[in-house]
């Protein structure tokens, strides 16, 4: 063989070569299996996710404990319920006798500085506005006050009246009961506070309501008592 015909050989050679290796890759490329020797190489087709959502409609409506307030998007439990002070009368079934050994005070144009204990016996006459209890009443922590009252109008009229209750010390207004009348609450009655501030002791006060056009001044007797 001349040096020519070994040149074109070797040439041949390179070319086959170089056409095998060419022809690997361009297999790999395409997903097919890579023999590299004794382990496989698959090739993976990989999906670009985006961000979704889904939203379903409940079949129940939601219950909210009645104990939960949802405000401003905030959620606060609430631990106890904020009692504002109320009133209730009722009829006492049974003609109130008064003790004798019970004293009756006076009661005041202004109100008192001096507290008392309960059970406390009052009485007044001739109230055209309103008139204050002589003492404020040491309640001893509780919430609540029993007022038992009598009252009547000096004159042949229906008068509006109710009772006021005020904060020992601050002087401060705390509630009013429901307004009576000296025809539609004739003889004895009992009204309870409740709810009351335990911090704090209490007076209270009855108030002429009228008619306004004419004076009709009201009398009456009342006990303060805890229970």
């Amino acid at each position: 063989m001349n040096k020519k015909s070994i040149r074109i050989s070797i040439c041949l050679i390179l070319i086959l070569i170089l056409s095998l290796s060419l022809s690997g890759i361009s297999f790999a490329s395409r997903g097919g299996n890579v023999d590299t020797g004794s382990k496989q190489i698959a090739a993976t087709n990989v999906e670009n996710f985006e961000p979704s959502s889904e939203t379903t409609k409940m079949t129940s409506p939601r219950q909210v404990p009645s104990n939960v307030d949802i405000i401003s998007n905030q959620i606060t439990i609430s631990t106890e319920e904020n009692a504002k002070p109320a009133s209730e009368t009722t009829k006492m079934t049974s003609q109130k006798v008064a003790s004798l050994n019970a004293v009756i005070n006076p009661m005041s144009l202004s109100q008192p500085t001096k507290g008392t204990n309960l059970p406390y016996d009052g009485a007044f006459s001739g109230v055209n506005t309103e008139i204050f209890s002589n003492y404020y009443f040491f309640t001893n922590g509780s919430t609540q006050l029993y007022v038992d009252w009598n009252v009547r109008a000096d004159y042949p009229a229906n008068v509006f009246w109710h009772i006021n209750v005020y904060q020992a010390g601050t002087n401060k207004f705390v509630m009013r009961s429901d307004q009576f009348s000296t025809n539609s609450n004739a003889g004895w009655w009992t009204t309870r506070f409740y709810n009351l501030d335990p911090a704090y002791n209490y007076y209270i006060s009855f108030v002429n309501d009228g008619p306004p056009d004419f004076g009709s001044p009201i009398s009456g007797n009342f006990t303060v008592r805890l229970k």
